[in-house]
């Protein structure tokens, strides 16, 4: 499946389309700058912070704006960029029925990261136009469909419908919550072009919606819910060595999000509270090697009383790790139990055990190559323990270690069992600045049917300094 030319890991277009959407956060890094990080955000006056009604769900304007955008991206590869596989018709589209779905040989960045991205342009339709994220769940699966049924003359792809689908829920969401923290009916002049214009870059669906309705210039309350409690936006920079089989030095720049806290207010819908990061680095082929989203879905409060408080979970995960040393990535629904404990100083201690069902995954494999690939696809089981030590949201010292068991459906037939743990501190200097080190070590077991074992251990340090 090649949704556009942008999605490809090679070539300008695609490095400066994922610069792009680094940009484009950028204005919420300035916004959240504005209170510190643990502060809860203040009441707005009356009529800015009065409930008001949500948005009617408008169905038909949903389902017509996402066949509208596969038609604009289908268009724009069938007119403009001339591509062979946007030449559909009557026989393209009786083939794809007949034939059914396949698994595809697109590269990792493509498949595992790209699509995704494009889920959440489905996702946000239907987010604009009235519905929750359990409505709009839908609209991103028929989105998907109606691509790798109608949209090109490959035949549809099982993966490429499980990553958009469910990758563009996680994409999605999170993107529609930072966009609306841009947003601010009441603003005028320059200061209102500025947060509607990011707020379109964050979320162009939304954007241009917006400026249809005339909801970009049109004075109104901005609705409560499109600010989150607490907010903090963290960065990370420095120098990367990582064993790829030979020694890589190379610098990176980090930039976690998060959005809300599930252990201090209350989760009443999905993504109330969310963690979103992404690793930049200069010496992988790629320019993004690190990406992740992880979401509440629902919490369920087991224990809330004096300094300590245990939360019992539902989880959308979303995981991408693409670097010359190894591939991993995917989507996974699970539960977490997590315990907060605050001391008298105010730092806290944080422990979190999560069960994943991961429903798709691809991992690297040194036999895929008999489906044209370089990773295997599968599903599988991850059990991972996470321990941080700090004051929200600067954690001085953190502890993650994960297990992870996938099971190969598409690829070299076997099994994967994926060991990951990583050691870090960050240690402050003063006000936001802090110095830090980590050290991560990925461990692969693949135990194929058809040829010998292989395991691989690959160790990570990095030397950075933090922003706060």
């Amino acid at each position: 499946m090649r949704h556009s030319q942008w999605c490809g890991r090679r070539g300008p277009a695609a490095r400066w389309r994922k610069v792009a959407l680094l940009v484009s956060l950028l204005p919420s890094l300035a916004q959240a700058a504005e209170l510190p990080a643990d502060a809860p955000r203040a009441e707005d006056d009356d009529e800015e912070a009065a409930a008001l009604p949500p948005r009617p769900r408008q169905f038909w304007w949903a389902l017509g704006e996402v066949t509208a955008i596969n038609l604009t991206v289908w268009g724009f590869n069938r007119y403009i960029m001339n591509k062979d596989f946007a030449r559909v018709g009557l026989d393209a589209w009786r083939t794809n029925f007949e034939m059914g779905f396949f698994w595809d040989k697109d590269d990792f960045s493509t498949n595992q990261f790209a699509h995704p991205y494009h889920g959440s342009t489905y996702f946000n339709a239907a987010r604009d136009h009235g519905f929750s994220y359990w409505g709009a769940m839908g609209f991103t699966l028929v989105g998907s469909l109606q691509w790798e049924l109608f949209g090109e003359n490959h035949l549809p792809s099982y993966n490429d419908l499980i990553n958009t689908t469910m990758g563009g829920w996680a994409h999605g969401e999170a993107i529609y919550r930072l966009s609306s923290m841009l947003l601010d009916q009441r603003a005028t002049g320059t200061r209102r072009v500025a947060r509607e214009v990011s707020a379109g870059l964050l979320n162009p669906i939304r954007g241009f919606n917006r400026v249809v309705r005339g909801d970009a210039w049109r004075s109104a309350p901005t609705p409560k819910d499109w600010q989150p409690p607490v907010f903090a936006v963290l960065t990370r920079t420095g120098y990367l060595n990582i064993d790829a089989g030979t020694t890589l030095n190379q610098f990176f720049a980090e930039l976690d999000l998060r959005y809300g806290d599930a252990l201090r207010f209350p989760v009443d819908a999905p993504f109330d509270a969310f963690n979103m990061g992404v690793q930049f680095t200069t010496g992988e082929n790629r320019l993004i090697s690190r990406a992740e989203v992880k979401g509440a879905l629902a919490m369920l409060p087991l224990e809330n009383g004096g300094n300590e408080r245990v939360l019992l979970g539902a989880f959308q995960h979303f995981d991408y790790n693409d670097t010359q040393a190894y591939e991993l990535g995917g989507q996974s629904i699970g539960a977490g139990l997590v315990y907060r404990y605050l001391t008298k100083e105010g730092r806290e201690l944080r422990l979190a055990l999560h069960l994943r069902g991961v429903v798709l995954a691809g991992i690297t494999s040194e036999y895929a190559d008999k489906v044209g690939r370089d990773y295997d696809y599968g599903p599988g089981l991850g059990f991972h323990f996470e321990a941080s030590y700090g004051r929200w949201p600067w954690e001085y010292l953190k502890l993650h270690a994960g297990t992870t068991w996938l099971h190969t459906l598409n690829g070299a037939d076997g099994n994967h069992l994926v060991h990951e743990g990583t050691l870090l501190l960050d240690v402050p200097l003063f006000a936001n600045l802090g110095l830090g080190a980590s050290f991560t070590f990925f461990e692969r077991n693949s135990f194929f049917r058809d040829f010998d074992t292989v395991s691989r251990g690959i160790p990570q340090a990095r030397v950075f300094l933090s922003v706060h």
